[in-house]
Order: C-alpha cells, then structure tokens, then sequence
C-alpha cells in the first residue's frame, strides 16, 4: 500500500494542486475544499514543454497523483 503524505500542505478536492497549508481558496480553480492526505505527486516547471502538464491540462506548480 502506498505510503501517505501529510507534510504541511493540503491539496484541493477539485484539481489536485498541492498548496500551502494556509490558503484558503485554490489559486489555480477557486475552490476552497481540501484534503490533508495523498500520495504521489508530480512538479510541473514548463507546462509547454511538458508532455503530462498537455496530457492532463495542467500549469506550473505542484499536483498530486491520488488522493484519501
């Protein structure tokens, strides 16, 4: 079973960006429904370059893989 992330940080319901634990609202999709517990993640530097930032619509950041 994989291990689960709990590190200071959240990640948003709606779109999986991992963020700091004291936002309140996602900054990449508004929303504001969190969950403390994931595992995986990917970073994205260059999304134009990127072939999964293209394949699965994301920008620059940070965006986990599954989540509990």
């Amino acid at each position: 079973m994989p291990k689960k992330r709990t590190i200071n940080r959240k990640v948003c319901r709606n779109c999986k960006a991992i963020l700091p634990y004291n936002v309140v609202k996602c900054p990449y999709c508004g929303s504001s429904d969190f969950v403390e517990e994931y595992a995986g993640f990917v970073i994205i530097i260059n999304s134009e370059r990127s072939q999964i930032a293209r394949e699965k619509n994301l920008k620059e950041g940070i965006w986990a893989i599954k989540l509990f």
